[in-house]
């Protein structure tokens, strides 16, 4: 077994590791029947901004319109998810003296954070995907399947994807989800170098969120120059994808923007943990 399977072994061992996977599929389940159980109510607000302008027929609300909705309504909560598993990869071994005897083994210091970063990326993608199944399967169980009509943000338009652009388009907003959730995840994975317990990594991490989001959204000149340096401002990259037509420049910037970070935090664990005095 590989170091990287005993790491992702170990990861899912742990209780935590399930309970993002249950809030997802807790929150989804509840929030596509709150809407299959009031949808004359949401079509009829998700129709009234298109009526004046063109005549609505056919299955709006269907599970494209669903996975959006719910990538949407998530994006605040899944990275506290994400944080939860992150923020304890090397923390809590630290804290139950298991570390200090993991670093006696052969494996070299730089392997086994190369390990733990990768059991770390795992759990991102599996958690993600696991939220784009249960998206799009209950979705289609529920709603079935069409074309996807969304308001775009920048700039203000309403967009329309045929089902056969709409289905290729939302599972690579998922894709790019994975990577907006990564960067919180290696935030995290770095705190749970700098000390022996998780709680600091995942207050931390969240709080670094939490800020940056709200920087990022004030409307003031002064916080022009600010915003692109907050890993914030690129984590709506997975709208890029719904967009039509899609500003594919605009998608790379925003890729090797979380991906300098991603590397940033990750290179700064990478530095940390080789050079850390395990004392316990």
């Amino acid at each position: 077994m590989t170091l990287i399977g005993i790491e992702t072994f170990k990861t899912f061992r742990r209780w935590r590791t399930y309970l993002g996977f249950l809030a997802v599929l807790g929150a989804v389940i509840l929030l596509e029947v709150i809407v299959k159980l009031n949808l004359a109510h949401f079509s009829q607000a998700y129709a009234r901004g298109l009526s004046n302008e063109f005549v609505v027929s056919g299955n709006i609300i269907n599970a494209w319109a669903i996975a959006a909705f719910t990538l949407n309504s998530l994006y605040i909560h899944v990275p506290f998810l994400i944080t939860l598993v992150a923020g304890d990869m090397v923390s809590a071994e630290a804290a139950s003296g298991t570390l200090r005897l993991l670093l006696i083994r052969p494996p070299s210091r730089s392997r086994i954070i190369v390990a733990k970063y990768s059991a770390m990326m795992i759990y991102t993608g599996l958690l993600i995907i696991f939220l784009a199944a249960l998206c799009i399967g209950l979705g289609l169980l529920l709603f079935g399947t069409g074309d996807l009509i969304r308001f775009q943000v920048m700039p203000p338009q309403m967009v329309i994807l045929p089902q056969s652009i709409a289905v290729p388009r939302t599972l690579l907003a998922f894709l790019f989800a994975i990577l907006a959730m990564s960067v919180v995840g290696s935030l995290a994975f770095l705190f749970s170098t700098m000390v022996d317990n998780s709680i600091g990594p995942i207050i931390g991490a969240m709080a670094i969120v939490i800020v940056f989001t709200i920087v990022g959204t004030l409307p003031f000149e002064s916080l022009e120059a600010i915003r692109p340096y907050l890993f914030t401002t690129y984590m709506d990259i997975w709208q890029l994808p719904l967009d039509n037509p899609v500003n594919w420049l605009e998608v790379l910037k925003y890729a090797l923007a979380l991906i300098g970070h991603d590397a940033l935090f990750f290179g700064a664990a990478f530095f940390i943990f080789v050079r850390k005095d395990i004392k316990s």
